[in-house]
């Protein structure tokens, strides 16, 4: 049975690098949490994006083993068949059921896929996928009088981040920091919990938007964190003495350096054909596409996703299903010398099939992932760009791209300070350690 109580405080995006340097002078909540427990790197799953990245977290499966890869989930095979992914979507046995079925109760907070938000035994508020205007957003669906009684001001997400001035966005993060983190702290005194979780998408929301530079995510990005710190240290006050803490991140992030268009490269090498030649950078979308001379196409996202055009699997697919693996490989082959940025400088790249990355597959996986200059370029699916490269994202500016370093503080009273772990801690191992902290245990974390 549950012998211990377990918080979890997700910071979206979080990097090592950064929060690490300037922990002890900027982040003193942290920086005590760290020193008197454990911490290092939390590496994250493949891709490292927030929505597969935290239903790793809390289920211990790979994104192959869950079927999700993004936002965004295949149904099918065809061209544009697919959705935003949802909560229903998650397996069962996930932590919050394990929780449930050894007696205790949760309390999840915006932990990405949330909406709708699931039937728990305690308490589940929706997330960032949560569309306008949706309602129920909690479970039990009172408690939303609850939530808009204690935060009016509690949003999931930060509107248009990527285009709003850097003023704003800062502010519109902090109102809603501010919000969630009122609203959980008041959940925690008045609901009965065992496991707590809760996620700020504020830090991922600041870095993409006001990240200073390759050295330095910059005065703005380290003033929210300062106030995240500040959020925690008057949590922190009011939780049981016993209870054990984490401070996790989902992925980590760096400065971006640009992007890349991979359908363009394909364009122009030939693997993806055009109804018309394009006047100017567009979006990729079906009906511009000449499918019955199209052996292959790709979407964007922090990495690329490449998908073979296969007769009998596709709508209009072209390639017979003997040749798919030569396929495969000829476009791996073809895609080893990197691709080009605007100055004809060489970006390197790195391509997986998802046999090498997962356990196993469920859904409709891409067939290719490419990962641009280890995450530091981003790949977007515009065609009619100037040498494969586009000047920015097709949603906004983007000064900051994901990557693997996520951070893991882990306070546990019971248990001696150990440090810095010198070695990245998976991701999908978490969950284990905070079974066994629910249980009563205490850990030694990444022996």
């Amino acid at each position: 049975m549950i012998r211990r109580k377990v918080l979890i405080v997700g910071l979206d995006g979080a990097p090592f690098s950064q929060l690490l340097g300037q922990m002890q002078e900027d982040f003193p909540t942290m920086w005590q949490l760290a020193r008197q427990g454990t911490f290092g790197v939390l590496w994250s799953c493949d891709p490292p994006i927030t929505v597969p990245a935290w239903a790793c977290m809390m289920s211990g499966k790979d994104p192959g083993q869950l079927g999700l890869f993004g936002f965004k989930r295949h149904r099918g095979y065809g061209y544009d068949d697919y959705g935003l992914v949802h909560s229903k979507l998650l397996p069962p046995g996930m932590l919050w059921d394990w929780v449930a079925g050894h007696g205790g109760s949760s309390v999840l907070l915006g932990v990405p896929p949330s909406y709708p938000p699931p039937a728990v035994r305690g308490v589940s508020l929706s997330c960032l996928l949560t569309p306008p205007g949706a309602s129920p957003v909690c479970s039990p669906a009172s408690v939303e009088q609850t939530l808009r009684a204690l935060a009016p001001d509690f949003v999931f997400d930060i509107e248009n981040f990527r285009s709003l001035s850097d003023t704003v966005l800062l502010e519109r993060a902090v109102q809603g920091l501010k919000a969630r983190f009122r609203f959980a702290r008041a959940l925690a005194r008045e609901v009965p919990w065992d496991f707590f979780v809760m996620t700020d998408i504020g830090t991922d929301r600041v870095q993409h938007g006001l990240w200073n530079n390759d050295r330095d995510w910059g005065e703005a990005v380290r003033a929210y964190y300062r106030l995240v710190d500040e959020e925690l240290g008057r949590w922190i006050e009011e939780l049981p003495d016993d209870t054990c803490l984490w401070i996790v991140s989902d992925h980590g992030a760096q400065a971006c350096r640009g992007t890349v268009s991979l359908n363009e490269w394909l364009r122009q090498h030939g693997w993806l054909k055009l109804r018309k030649e394009p006047r100017g950078p567009q979006a990729l979308l079906p009906s511009i596409v000449e499918w019955k001379q199209t052996i292959a196409w790709a979407e964007g996202g922090y990495v690329g996703r490449i998908y073979i055009n296969v007769r009998g699997r596709q709508p209009e697919g072209i390639v017979d299903p003997a040749d798919f693996t030569r396929v495969c490989a000829e476009l791996r082959a073809a895609l080893a010398p990197g691709l080009t940025d605007a100055t004809g400088a060489r970006i390197p790249v790195a391509v997986y099939s998802p046999a090498e990355l997962y356990r196993e597959c469920r859904g409709f996986p891409p067939d290719l992932f490419v990962y641009a200059d280890q995450l530091r370029i981003r790949v977007v699916g515009t065609v009619g760009v100037r040498d494969a490269s586009a000047p920015e994202k097709e949603s906004g500016r983007d000064r900051a791209n994901h990557h693997h370093a996520g951070v893991f503080i882990s306070y546990d009273p019971k248990a001696r300070a150990s440090g810095e772990v010198p070695q990245p801690v998976p991701l999908l191992s978490l969950r284990q350690y905070v079974e066994s902290q629910l249980l009563g245990d205490t850990l030694t974390i990444g022996s």
